[in-house]
């Protein structure tokens, strides 16, 4: 039967030995995708180099899978956008490899020339989930939608900062739109699907692996126009989408961080290596002359925090405290105070919102 351009392209995308830098050889010698849907194997195998590769092609082609996928996409909700459709996100059809189909749940299309992504190291440090939540939630008050991998840690926080404040954010997953992964990130899957946008190149029900990462971080930075990494060590899929972003003609950001911490190890290089240092967003949006522009115009403008009165005691005691977490027994030793009264005042910040307590016995500063 005969296929139009979308249909083929959802049906190449279900063929596992396919992959993008595959597909981008067939493209470029073939005259539309329907006669690649309809070549025999012998091109393939002339194509590649090899019998096996050619044949496994030729044989994934499948008019019943086409069929099965588009019916159990409709019923999942889930809309499957291909590189013949108007609402493809501009940005991610320039890339040099970009996906043949992209199933999404939530929002589409998504404005490309206002996305920025915002990644990090499933690690985080409890300054850096807070320095993610943070800038995440001022692209977001900026009309600005914000681009992560739901993986916990970073990726989470950016997420969650971009919601938090209204905003839009777009979470790439290494794994089937329908899979929730990690499980543990369940809820705030569900929040995006509402409120944002959830999209992967991959077949519904099609599992994490660990090939899938580094090949989705492609699409997030081929959605954005920067990307900024706030925390990685020296072995990162954040350096891999930063390395991708650099390919792609796009803008490479790092937040700063500690020198003898491991997180910090990879955004740190990045800075050495060229990468814009960021310490707010305004060193982001000075680079987007455009972004500038709209951020003038019609940005929200956030609301000044109500000033908090605090005792010479309190303040002593928050003044030691920074970004890096600082241990009670530092407190208590610095700030004159025994056990009961440093503790009774870390309270007190807290209920204020000033201060966070982080793992070990540690606190930090909420900026």
């Amino acid at each position: 039967m005969n296929r139009t351009d979308k249909e083929c392209l959802i049906g190449l995308n279900l063929i596992p030995q396919l992959t993008p830098k595959r597909a981008k050889r067939l493209f470029a010698h073939f005259e539309s995708f329907s006669a690649i849907w309809d070549a025999p194997a012998g091109r393939f195998c002339e194509l590649f180099g090899s019998a096996v590769l050619g044949e496994a092609i030729a044989s994934g082609r499948s008019d019943s899978a086409v069929d099965q996928e588009i019916e159990k996409a409709e019923k999942a909700g889930v809309r499957i956008v291909t590189l013949v459709d108007s609402e493809y996100p501009a940005l991610l059809r320039e890339i040099d490899d970009p996906p043949l189909a992209l199933y999404a749940r939530g929002h589409l299309p998504i404005d490309t020339s206002k996305a920025i992504a915002v990644v990090g190291t499933r690690r985080g440090t409890q300054y850096g989930k807070m320095v993610a939540a943070k800038l995440a939630s001022q692209l977001a008050l900026r009309g600005i939608s914000v681009v992560s991998g739901l993986a916990v840690g970073i990726d989470a926080a950016a997420h969650q900062g971009a919601l938090d404040v209204g905003g839009q954010t777009v979470a790439v997953l290494g794994c089937g739109v329908d899979v929730p992964y990690p499980k543990r990130n369940q809820p705030l899957y569900e929040r995006i699907a509402v409120e944002g946008t959830v999209l992967s190149e991959y077949p519904l029900g099609m599992p994490p692996a660990k090939w899938t990462f580094p090949q989705r971080n492609r699409i997030l930075s081929g959605l954005s126009r920067g990307v900024v990494v706030v925390q990685a060590p020296e072995r990162s899929g954040s350096l891999i989408t930063a390395r991708l972003a650099l390919e792609q003609g796009r803008e490479v950001f790092s937040v700063p961080g500690n020198i003898s911490t491991m997180t910090s190890a990879g955004t740190n290089r990045l800075i050495k290596q060229g990468a814009k240092l960021v310490e707010s967003v305004d060193d982001i949006l000075e680079e987007f002359t455009d972004l500038r522009r709209i951020v003038r115009g019609v940005a929200p403008v956030e609301e000044a925090e109500d000033e908090v009165t605090l005792t010479d005691r309190e303040r002593r005691v928050y003044e030691l405290i920074s970004l890096e977490p600082v241990h009670i027994d530092d407190i208590i030793a610095r700030a004159d105070l025994s056990p009961t009264e440093a503790s009774h005042v870390l309270l007190l910040l807290q209920l204020e919102d000033l201060v966070v307590e982080v793992e070990g016995g540690c606190y930090v500063r909420k900026p």
